[in-house]
């Protein structure tokens, strides 16, 4: 896909053309987060968050953070949802466990327990073959 700037074709790069073509499935609601989402990452990128990636990340213990856990109480209910799926959906994907480390394994299956999306699907799954237990077959 390319865009035609200032008279010139400009080629837009994979990352680009995945995030186009995503936003046509969202809907008008999600849409309207992706909006702050995305002014969000806007004032990230004008603050000099992204311009030097190497440089280490000064990272704080959020969950003793008075002044974090202070803002996090005045988010309505909507937000601090919205704050929660999307910690959990990035720790999900950044979280490196083996079935040789019980400690990994013990984060991923808490990771799984608490995400909506996964315990959504388990409900379906659980759903379909709750005709299956009225069956009057014995479990093995």
């Amino acid at each position: 896909m390319s865009q035609i700037l200032n008279n010139v074709t400009t080629a837009e790069g994979p990352a680009k053309q995945r995030v186009i073509e995503k936003l046509g499935t969202l809907p008008t609601e999600a849409l309207n987060e992706l909006d702050d989402f995305v002014s969000f990452l806007t004032a990230r990128a004008e603050g000099g968050f992204y311009a030097n990636s190497e440089q280490p990340v000064a990272c704080n213990q959020l969950s003793t953070n008075e002044a974090f856990l202070k803002t996090l109480a005045l988010l309505s209910p909507k937000d601090a949802q919205l704050v929660d799926q999307f910690v959990l959906f990035r720790a999900g994907r950044s979280l490196k466990w083996s079935y040789d480390d019980p400690h990994s394994l013990s984060q991923a299956m808490d990771l799984m327990a608490r995400d909506p999306f996964l315990r959504k699907e388990m409900e379906a799954i659980n759903r379909e073959f709750m005709c299956a237990e009225g069956d009057g077959l014995d479990p093995y």
